[in-house]
C-alpha cells in the first residue's frame, strides 16, 4: 500500500478534504508524529519513538501505516484539512468579504497560536515525493489566493498582481507563528497576528518604477578550497535539505575529491554548522558595522535596507537552511547560534523602540521575527522575488509589519 496521492483538485474548497479516513488509533499516530516532528525534525524521528508516544511498540505502528513516510504525509494532508474547514466556515459566514477574510484569520490565528500546527507545514514538506511536494505547495498558493481574493474585494484600488503579494504575506505571517511566539501567552500572539495582518492588508506598495528589475544575486566562484566546500553545501542545502546531500555532491559541487574535502572539513555536520555560523553572525556583523554612528532614531531604516539587501542577494541562500536543518545539528550548537540570533534581533529591538516606545521588548522581538519570517518567505517565492521593484515592496512591507498602528493603539 502506498501513500495516498495529494490530488489538489479533488474535495470542495480551494484545498479540499485530503487526508484518508483513518480509526481513532490511527489519528492518535498521525497527532503523536505531528508533535514529534514539529520538536525534533521528520529525520530525528523513529517508529518507535512514534509508537511509544502512544502506547504501541514500533512494529504495531505499522499495522495502520506503511511507514514514516506515510505518516508524514498524512500529518501534512489533515493539517490542510484543518485550513480548507476555516475556508468553508468562512464562506458560509453570512457577510462580506472582508468580514469572511477576518472569520477566516481569527480562526487562523486560534489553530497556530493555540496548536501550533505552522512548523509541521514550513518545515518538512521537502521530505514528500517531488509530485507531491509541488501539489502541497499549491496549497499554500490557494490559500493565499484565497485571502487575496478577500483583500481584492475589499480594496479594489489593489493592481492582480499587489493584491497577491498582500495576500502571500498575510499567509506567511500565520506561517510563522511558531517563530514569533516565544513566551508570549497564545491571546497575545493572536492580537499581534491581527494588528500586523491589517497593517498588511492596508499597506499601500510603491509604485513601480519603469526601470525596476527583478533582484538577481550575483555570484562568484570563491578561490579557496574551504570556501568553495562551503559555497557549495550552502546552495546544495539550500535545494535538496542537509539529510539528502551527500559528501560526494559537495565535493563534486567545489571540484575538489572527496579525498581533499576530508583535508579541508572533518564532516558534513560540521559544514552545516558553518555555514548557519556564517549567515546568522555575518548579518550581526553587517549591522553593527552598518549602525555605528547612527542616529537612534534613523536605525530601523539602516536595518531594513540591509536586511532586504542581503536577504535578496546571495545571504538569501542561507534562510531555508536554518528553517529546515537547524534541528539537525547538536544541541549546543543550535543554542550557540540561537544566541548570536537573539543578539541580531536585539539590535532590532533597540531601533523598534527608539521608534516606538510604548511597545514592549517582548512585543518588539515578535514584530521583528514576523518581518524576517514574512520577507524570507517571499524572497525564496520565485515568482514573488522575481516582482520588478521588489527591493521597494520588502522595504515598505517592513515598515508596516514593524509598526503596526493596531497593536500600537491596544498597548
Amino acid at each position: 500500500m502506498s501513500s495516498p496521492p495529494l490530488d489538489p483538485d479533488s474535495g470542495p474548497g480551494p484545498a479540499g478534504g485530503r487526508s484518508s479516513p483513518r480509526g481513532p488509533r490511527a489519528e492518535q499516530i498521525i497527532r503523536a508524529a505531528t508533535a514529534l516532528f514539529q520538536d525534533a525534525g521528520y529525520r530525528n524521528v523513529s517508529i518507535e519513538q512514534i509508537g511509544a508516544a502512544v502506547g504501541l511498540t514500533g512494529p504495531a505502528v505499522y499495522r495502520h501505516f506503511p511507514g514514516k513516510h506515510d505518516i508524514l504525509v498524512q500529518a501534512l494532508l489533515t493539517q490542510v484539512d484543518l485550513m480548507d474547514e476555516l475556508v468553508r466556515e468562512a464562506d458560509e459566514y453570512a457577510g462580506t468579504p472582508e468580514a469572511q477574510l477576518w472569520r477566516f484569520l481569527d480562526r487562523l490565528g486560534d489553530l497556530t497560536a493555540n496548536q501550533d500546527v505552522s512548523i509541521l507545514w514550513r518545515r518538512e514538506q521537502r521530505h514528500l515525493r517531488p509530485t507531491q511536494l509541488e501539489q502541497m505547495r499549491s496549497y499554500f498558493t490557494r490559500f493565499s489566493d484565497y485571502i487575496a481574493d478577500k483583500v481584492a474585494a475589499a480594496r479594489p484600488d489593489l493592481s492582480f498582481d499587489d493584491g497577491r503579494l498582500l495576500g502571500f504575506a498575510v499567509l506567511s505571517l500565520y506561517s510563522n507563528t511558531s517563530v514569533i511566539r516565544g513566551t508570549m501567552a497564545p491571546v497575545h500572539v493572536m492580537q499581534i497576528q491581527r494588528a500586523v495582518a491589517h497593517s498588511i492588508i492596508n499597506c499601500s506598495l510603491p509604485a513601480t518604477k519603469p526601470d525596476a528589475t527583478p533582484a538577481i544575486p550575483v555570484t562568484r566562484r570563491p578561490a579557496g578550497r574551504h570556501e568553495r566546500i562551503l559555497d557549495a553545501a550552502t546552495d546544495l542545502f539550500a535545494e535538496r535539505g542537509f539529510h539528502d546531500v551527500r559528501i560526494d555532491d559537495i565535493a563534486r559541487a567545489a571540484d575538489i575529491s572527496v579525498a581533499t574535502f576530508y583535508q579541508q572539513v572533518p564532516g558534513k555536520t560540521e559544514i552545516l554548522r558553518a555555514v548557519l555560523v556564517r549567515g546568522v553572525e555575518g548579518m550581526l556583523y553587517l549591522t553593527t558595522h552598518a549602525l555605528t554612528g547612527v542616529d537612534p532614531g534613523d536605525a530601523l531604516d539602516v536595518l531594513i535596507s540591509i536586511h532586504v539587501e542581503q536577504a535578496l542577494g546571495v545571504h538569501g541562500r542561507t534562510i531555508p537552511v536554518w528553517t529546515r536543518d537547524i534541528v539537525y545539528l547538536p544541541e549546543a550548537d543550535q543554542d550557540a547560534l540561537r544566541s548570536a540570533q537573539r543578539a541580531y534581533i536585539a539590535e532590532w529591538v533597540a531601533a523598534i523602540r527608539a521608534r516606538t516606545p510604548e511597545l514592549s521588548e517582548a512585543d518588539a522581538a515578535a514584530l521583528t521575527r514576523a518581518f524576517i519570517g514574512v520577507a524570507d518567505d517571499i524572497v525564496q517565492a520565485p515568482d514573488l522575488r522575481a516582482r520588478p521593484g521588489i527591493t521597494d515592496d520588502l522595504a515598505t512591507l517592513s515598515k508596516t509589519i514593524l509598526q503596526p498602528v493596531g497593536l500600537l493603539s491596544n498597548g
